[in-house]
């Protein structure tokens, strides 16, 4: 479960080796699911690189992004 070793894919596969495909560009979800992921990163990276605070804002709104648009909020 997790990602391969260093130096091979980072792709995730579950503990049954089941990993993600998204490569249909006509499937609604999965364009959907791409854009949030690419504003997730764009959030991720954007910050100023010279101040700490910043990179730990970029972070903490990062992962408040996928957990509001993932439904990942634990109770």
């Amino acid at each position: 479960m997790g990602f391969f070793k260093e130096g091979k894919s980072m792709k995730y596969k579950n503990k049954d080796g089941i990993e993600l495909s998204y490569t249909n560009d006509n499937d609604v979800h999965q364009q959907l699911v791409k854009e949030v992921v690419s504003e997730a990163i764009k959030i991720l990276t954007t910050y100023n690189k010279f101040d700490g605070r910043s990179s730990e804002y970029a972070l903490n709104r990062g992962v408040n992004f996928l957990k509001d648009n993932f439904d990942l909020w634990e109770d």
